[in-house]
């Protein structure tokens, strides 16, 4: 339970900076960090959405979901390129293994 002011400000602050080192870390490539921080993201968002905010922070958490947001839209954009990025690796891979294959067959 978030009892004082400098809590929710505190709390309020990290969710902001988490998702912005998550984005981060999908654009470099750590998407194994990105999944650990979204586990602690998570206990965060239910930790602050498990009761309502003092009148003082609403406006400031407000904010903070817009920007985990737009954060989380630009990641899933990042996402989708690395699976697809994948799925052409696999495919190339298949079409190698069956050329191998139809050559060792010869």
């Amino acid at each position: 339970m978030i009892a004082t002011a400098d809590e929710w400000e505190q709390r309020i602050k990290l969710l902001r900076l988490m998702s912005i080192e998550m984005l981060e870390l999908a654009q470099a490539g750590g998407w194994d960090e990105v999944a650990d921080w979204e586990g602690k993201r998570r206990t965060l968002l239910d930790e602050l959405f498990r009761q309502a905010p003092p009148d003082d922070f609403v406006l400031a958490l407000q904010e903070t979901i817009r920007t985990v947001l737009d954060s989380d839209a630009k990641l899933v954009e990042l996402a989708r390129q690395e699976m697809d990025k994948l799925g052409a690796y696999l495919k190339s891979f298949g079409q190698s293994r069956r050329a191998r294959h139809a050559y060792q067959s010869i």
